[in-house]
């Protein structure tokens, strides 16, 4: 049981974290502050991206929309009755070679 509680007490982490040290991340007497409506918002590079993003319209190939695709049961059933069909010729000749 001792042994149990040692390894309960040694701490996970090589260093604690940042609550328990006593280093800030704003000097003694700041304090975070609401903006005020004179300061202008600060553009960051995420924000810049998004922006051109935004701006950006989807590239239509003309060749590609023009032709009609076929319905999505076609697109999903054909390649797995054909991917089944060819499992069953595989077997049937194994199964042929074996005897």
């Amino acid at each position: 049981m001792q042994k149990r509680e040692a390894m309960s007490r040694t701490p996970a982490l090589s260093q604690p974290p940042p609550l328990h040290t006593s280093e800030r991340l704003l000097p003694e007497g700041t304090a975070p502050r609401l903006a005020d409506e004179a300061e202008a918002p600060i553009d960051s590079p995420v924000h810049a991206l998004q922006r051109e993003l935004a701006r950006l319209q989807p590239v239509v190939d003309g060749g590609d929309s023009q032709r009609r695709k076929a319905s999505g049961w076609v697109r999903l059933g054909l390649p797995l009755i054909l991917s089944i069909g060819l499992w069953f010729v595989i077997i049937q000749i194994i199964g042929t070679l074996w005897h």
